[in-house]
């Protein structure tokens, strides 16, 4: 397929698997008795197996009360509440900002490793230095996520962020990809997506009327997928800076 890649006004990212590589594992041992000592601190009084239990619990319960309350599958629930809700369990109040300095520790305690994938800064620098804007869509917690592009030194490369955990719905919801181009006035003509993952990125920005490109990574699904018609397949972020300088001098 022949298809462009440069020449777009608004070039919208998705965060984990396309532009950094993580890997977290929240059932370490380690992670729950680290984190109940976090909470004892603020007087509030849980075991390791206790707060697990009950923070599992407390997502489902969430999960459960978001769907009741919009009547929709696709929803996200904000893990602010599920911690605030820990706290208050055992009868204690604590600001927003020990919130999360709790979440950000239990993060931390999950993560097992987290880099940018090479060419990432490349990239978006290209397009910012073009005049294009550069937006993310991101099925993520807005606490881990400020927190961790701030970490890898990414966020300034964003004119506008959208998470799923603060619209209360998560892609390939189109009222997630709604709330993006409302809230920032884009045009879809204007726009093109670039993920990671074939249903959530790919087919939803089809379904939506995006162009796309799919960047098969480490944490895509496995198998080779078929791409709708406006999608291009690169193999990297390098790749898909060198077909964007490649269009940019054809079109010079």
């Amino acid at each position: 397929m022949d298809m462009k890649i440069s020449g777009y006004k608004n070039y919208i990212f998705d965060f984990y698997g396309t532009l950094c590589n993580i890997w977290t594992n929240e059932k370490k041992r380690y992670l729950w008795e680290n984190l109940s000592e976090v909470f004892r601190s603020q007087k509030a009084d849980y075991h390791a197996g206790q707060l697990q239990k009950k923070y599992l619990s407390l997502c489902r319960q969430e999960t459960e009360r978001m769907q009741d309350e919009k009547q929709y599958d696709l929803i996200e629930i904000d893990l602010l509440k599920v911690f605030e809700s820990l706290y208050l369990e055992k009868g204690i109040t604590v600001s927003e900002e020990t919130l999360k300095e709790t979440m950000v520790i239990f993060r931390l305690l999950s993560l097992e490793y987290m880099n940018v994938f090479k060419g990432v800064r490349e990239l978006l620098t290209q397009l910012r230095n073009d005049g294009c804007r550069v937006y993310l869509l991101s099925n993520a917690q807005s606490v881990f996520t400020e927190y961790e592009m701030e970490r890898m030194s990414l966020k300034q490369y964003f004119d506008g962020i959208c998470y799923s955990s603060d619209a209360g719905y998560r892609k390939p919801s189109e009222r997630f990809f709604d709330r993006l181009f409302e809230q920032y006035g884009l045009n879809k003509d204007e726009s093109i997506m670039i993920g990671n993952d074939l249903y959530s990125d790919i087919k939803a920005a089809h379904k939506y009327g995006l162009a796309s490109v799919y960047i098969k990574t480490i944490q895509s699904s496995k198998g080779n997928a078929v791409l709708p018609d406006d999608a291009l397949r690169v193999r990297d972020i390098e790749e898909l800076l060198e077909l964007y300088l490649k269009d940019k001098e054809k079109g010079a």
